[in-house]
């Protein structure tokens, strides 16, 4: 899951979905105005695939209710729908839709899912486009710095004195493993012969981690946190390697 399923307030659920569109490249809007032949409509987000031939565009109803949907708010979704021409429609909320309304989207091009269905439809897409980006660009320097061969490296280690390099070698082997299995994430940028499968759950990665030591334990229980745990520590662990250099020598 990339982020808890259930937001406090509609705001959350709405500026969630938005931020999850922008992260796998979409263009999208919090409340966007849209003119129908009616009057003005507000959209609650409003998304446009670019890269798209047809410029594919998405509209999404957020209701953050703890009940499920009716149908009479699908059947207003439908018409705002067709008047803007809108190629997709969202209805997101926390208990789905109606039995009713779900038969009803049937013959539509309006989908109702839970935050938790809307998250993982588009889970894989957005650890491939921005997870996988986001690690990458985090760990490029440290990756740098331990990996087995890196003349750079090895230059300005050689003009250190004799305590620096014995520094540099004991932060070498405390962290030459988690830099390495940081790096792995980021494969996928270069080739997709490197692809990794996407992960099932977040434990499975922590597991991982945490066998390296206590010290690679994270707490995160959704992966946007857990992003954040790890670029904090990605940071502090290359900074102790500059501190040796007294520069980031990558930068």
């Amino acid at each position: 899951m990339i982020e808890n399923p259930y937001p406090e307030s509609w705001k959350d659920l709405q500026n969630g979905v938005c931020r999850l569109l922008r992260e796998i490249g979409l263009q999208a809007e919090i409340a966007k105005t849209l003119q129908t032949p009616r009057g003005r409509v507000e959209i609650d987000v409003y998304a446009v695939d670019e890269k798209s031939v047809d410029k594919i565009r998405y509209l999404v109803e957020c209701k953050n209710w703890h009940s499920s949907i009716p149908q009479s708010v699908v059947h207003s979704f439908t018409t705002v729908m067709h008047e803007v021409g809108g190629n997709i429609g969202y209805i997101i909320s926390q208990e789905g839709l109606q039995s009713g309304a779900v038969e009803y989207t049937k013959s539509t091009n309006i989908i109702g899912l839970t935050y938790e269905e809307f998250q993982r439809r588009y889970f894989a897409v957005w650890y491939e486009r921005y997870f996988v980006t986001q690690v990458g660009d985090i760990v490029d320097a440290l990756n740098q710095y331990v990996e087995p061969i890196n003349s750079r490296r090895e230059d300005r280690l050689s003009q250190l004195p004799e305590e620096k390099q014995k520094e540099f070698s004991s932060l070498l082997e405390r962290y030459f493993a988690f830099g390495i299995s940081v790096s792995f994430f980021e494969y996928p940028r270069y080739s997709p012969l490197l692809a990794v499968s996407v992960p099932e759950n977040i434990t499975d990665i922590k597991d991982k981690f945490a066998q390296l030591g206590e010290e690679f334990r994270f707490e995160s229980n959704y992966f946007r946190d857990f992003l954040a745990e790890l670029t904090q520590k990605v940071n502090i662990v290359t900074e102790k390697f500059n501190d040796v250099f007294g520069t980031n020598i990558f930068a």
